[in-house]
Order: structure tokens, then C-alpha cells, then sequence
């Protein structure tokens, strides 16, 4: 039993170790920067499979929205895990991603004015959850250090407006309707990134 497991180690490391340098560089980790990740971590692996076409990637971001958005406080997280097809050489050059992305964003909106006019200095707490199949082209440039832009659109919405309870310094409340931003509502992505392959 024992010489069969040692076996099955054995053949199990060559076939990892075949599988992990089978490219050169197949691992890449980077930087991204657009909507909707803002900015946040990319990393890639371009599997040997498939004459080397085909890499699995994820990105992660959570930031600090008062960090954009003043004065507005809050969260600002999103997922993403995809696959790139490289069209024309393995791994590098133009390529094709299926995607799909979990938004999640808990904001405070500040400086609100009553629909009345009669109030201001109200805040709300406001939440933007969103889950949703991407479809992007990009192309990636370089070997050590890379380059890649991206465009692409998202089958699944924002919303475009938000219903939120604002209250106002005075103890009194009402209901408003605020409307999102077109960029965030049109299923327009795109980002630019850089990185490093190894």
C-alpha cells in the first residue's frame, strides 16, 4: 500500500511540475484600474491546456469609498472570476474574457437636500449589491512586465435609481429616490492594467 501511495505521489508531482512550467511565465499578478473594480488586485494563470490559450483569473477590490466620493462614507467591494482566451499567440496579445462579477457597496450619502427645499444636511445609508455575467476584450502586451487594457459590457444592471430614508438634523424623515451616476448603470466596463508575469 504504501509503495502504490509513494507511486501515485511520484506521478502526481511530475504531472504538477510538468503542468506548471509548461510556459514560460504562466502566472501574472497585477494592477487594475477603471469601473468596476476602481482598483484592486488581478492575478492570472495561463494553463497549459488547450495549446496554452485558456487562463483561468480572478480580481478582488475593497476600498474605502470616502476616498473618492467625499462626502460620502463607506464600502466598496468587488469579485470577479473569469476565464481569457488568447486569439492569436499562447498567453499574450488579444483576448477575449467570460466573466462574473458580485459588486457590493454600503454607502452614507451626506448633504442631502429635502425634495421640499424646507430641509438640508440630511444623510441616508444606502446599499448597491450586484451580480452579473461580463463579456470583455483586452490585450495584453509584454513578457516580465505587461500592459492591458480592457472594454467590455455587464448583462446584469445597476439599478439606475436608489430609494433611501433620509433623515434630516431635526428628527424628521422622508423617502427620496436618488439617481445613480450613467456610468454606473449603462453595463460599461473597462479598465487598464499592469503587472508583472513569473
Amino acid at each position: 500500500m504504501k509503495n502504490i501511495l509513494k507511486i501515485i505521489f511520484i506521478a502526481m508531482t511530475v504531472v504538477l511540475s510538468g503542468t506548471v512550467f509548461a510556459q514560460e511565465k504562466p502566472f501574472r499578478i497585477g494592477v487594475k484600474i477603471g469601473y468596476p473594480n476602481i482598483i484592486g488586485g488581478n492575478i492570472e494563470y495561463v494553463a497549459p491546456l488547450f495549446n496554452k490559450r485558456f487562463a483561468p483569473t480572478i480580481e478582488y477590490s475593497s476600498i474605502n469609498a470616502d476616498q473618492f466620493i467625499d462626502p460620502h462614507k463607506g464600502k466598496f467591494n468587488y469579485f470577479q472570476a473569469g476565464l481569457n482566451y488568447y486569439f492569436l499567440k499562447e498567453g499574450t496579445g488579444l483576448y477575449g474574457n467570460l466573466s462574473y462579477g458580485i459588486l457590493n457597496a454600503k454607502l452614507t450619502i451626506n448633504d442631502i437636500q429635502s425634495d421640499s427645499g424646507s430641509q438640508s444636511g440630511g444623510s441616508a445609508q444606502a446599499s448597491i449589491s450586484n451580480n452579473s455575467m461580463n463579456i470583455k476584450v483586452g490585450a495584453k502586451w509584454g513578457k516580465g512586465f505587461y500592459f492591458r487594457p480592457e472594454v467590455g459590457y455587464s448583462f446584469t444592471h445597476i439599478d439606475k435609481t436608489l430609494v433611501v430614508d433620509v433623515s434630516y438634523p431635526d428628527g424628521s424623515k422622508e423617502t427620496q429616490n436618488e439617481t445613480l451616476p450613467s456610468i454606473l448603470t449603462q453595463g460599461l466596463l473597462f479598465n487598464i492594467g499592469f503587472g508583472m508575469s513569473f
